[in-house]
């Protein structure tokens, strides 16, 4: 396997703070990024990887935007080449980054433009996030979390209506109210609509409760000093419906990908510890 050393770090592309979302100025983080993904493309010169896989590849070492800022300072130095696929659904498309030397692209692209299209369909997504807030909203009733309302915009007299947000759950346990998001996606959630479900929280007078598969450590700080808790459950959880394609997903991509039939009874207990050492 070739050392990221082979790549000379003070060549690496640097982006202005505009490219790194206005959030980061480039650091050594940028900087091994590049390298982690320089020696990953040297050892697997035949293989392709789209953009998305890179970013949940290397997420608990870098930030989504900054494996993405550190593929694009490559693909501008030539260290990478790139092509794009439009969705069969048209309007998006997928990245798809390999080495120079990689001539021969045409069948894994399409191979993993299948899968992407499979797990991409309306009725997938939807089922996931049903799945999902099933699973969750069951789990914590038994830990005698016991949700009390949904889509909640209004609680207590106040009503909030500064955007059309609303959250998708209101759990009480204890006499204590907790504003629940569960996101079950690939992706993080949106920073814009993080922040404004934050200060729903805070203008209802309950505590934010975020269960996300993964989200940078920032946001679950954030969560934190506000007085709530963020619940981390890694896999994207699938219907069992869709075990064929979970299995497909994890063995051609490598993606964390899940079909449970319940939620970690760790992971409902360390929240019902937290819940009654630090919130009653």
């Amino acid at each position: 396997m070739a050392n990221s050393n082979d790549f000379d770090r003070y060549e690496f592309y640097e982006p202005d703070e505009e490219a790194l979302e206005g959030l980061y100025a480039v650091d050594n983080y940028f900087y091994e990024a590049q390298n982690d993904l320089a020696a990953l493309f040297t050892a697997n010169p035949k293989k392709v990887y789209y953009l998305r896989q890179l970013q949940v590849r290397l997420e608990k070492k870098y930030f989504h935007w900054i494996t993405n800022n550190a593929a694009v300072g490559l693909l501008r130095l030539g260290r990478l080449k790139e092509e794009r696929v439009v969705s069969a659904r048209g309007g998006m498309f997928t990245r798809f980054l390999t080495h120079p030397s990689n001539r021969y692209t045409k069948r894994e692209i399409k191979r993993t433009q299948d899968i992407i299209e499979e797990y991409s369909r309306p009725e997938v997504t939807i089922s996931c996030g049903i799945r999902a807030e099933n699973l969750f909203c069951a789990g914590l009733a038994e830990k005698g979390f016991m949700p009390k309302d949904k889509k909640v915009r209004s609680f207590q007299g106040k009503t909030w209506e500064k955007s059309g947000h609303d959250l998708d759950y209101l759990f009480e346990r204890d006499g204590i109210h907790y504003g629940c998001e569960i996101k079950n996606t690939l992706t993080y959630i949106d920073k814009e609509e993080f922040v404004t479900k934050m200060e729903m929280c805070e203008f209802l007078g309950i505590k934010p409760l975020f269960i996300m598969r993964y989200t940078p450590k920032t946001y679950m700080w954030e969560i934190y000093k506000k007085g709530g808790y963020g619940m981390l459950f890694e896999y994207q959880i699938y219907d069992l419906s869709q075990k064929e394609l979970v299995e497909k997903i994890r063995e051609t991509l490598g993606m964390p990908v899940d079909c449970p039939r319940a939620i970690p009874e760790g992971m409902l207990e360390r929240f019902k510890t937290w819940h009654l050492e630090k919130a009653v």
